[in-house]
């Protein structure tokens, strides 16, 4: 990957992107992937990815924007090939890495077809890592995709064995100053 290129990517350079898009760059270019050397960095992978891992959410949304319609289905669906998470892609990245405001532009409508049965390493659907996370707006994005939608978690688990712990956590986070309600929500919970 460009040296440049990479730079722009993790520091959110817009202006950088912009330039690079205007001028007459090969597919190959945007397609390039960084690949750290022996451990010094975590992340890795094309634009978007780099992107993720430093939480450049204007760079994201230009990025999708600007780029030619199939340069960008091919980053999306890219997986990462080293780095801490191997094998995801930027939005199962996102997910993961909780990068909310990345995730939810990830999986904003056609872009959430693309991404919507890609599972991660331990066979974990993007539906449920999002449940699983607490993104609820990555998760609603996700079903409102058309046809079948893995939900696949860990052991047989979906994402609907994943969303009673999420609302109970979601109730206490927003309850705290009130824990008798959180002793009300955790038995309902348990008890359904």
């Amino acid at each position: 990957m460009d040296e440049d290129l990479k730079k722009a990517a993790c520091d959110g350079n817009v202006n950088f992107l912009r330039t690079a898009i205007a001028s007459p760059k090969p597919q190959d270019y945007w397609l390039s992937r960084f690949i750290p050397t022996q451990g010094r960095e975590p992340c890795a992978g094309n634009i978007l990815h780099l992107a993720v891992w430093n939480n450049r959410k204007k760079f994201i949304t230009q990025a999708l924007s600007l780029l030619p319609d199939d340069v960008v289905q091919q980053l999306l669906t890219q997986r990462e090939t080293a780095g801490e998470l191997a094998t995801s892609t930027p939005a199962l990245l996102a997910i993961k890495k909780r990068r909310t405001g990345c995730a939810e532009i990830l999986t904003e409508g056609s872009r959430a077809e693309l991404i919507k049965n890609l599972l991660d390493d331990d066979g974990n659907s993007p539906l449920f890592l999002a449940v699983q996370n607490g993104l609820l707006e990555v998760a609603k994005n996700l079903l409102t995709c058309q046809g079948p939608l893995s939900s696949r978690g860990p052991s047989g688990l979906t994402a609907l064995h994943a969303w009673p712990r999420v609302f109970l956590w979601k109730c206490e986070s927003n309850l705290n100053p009130q824990p008798s309600l959180c002793v009300h929500i955790y038995v309902f919970t348990h008890t359904y």
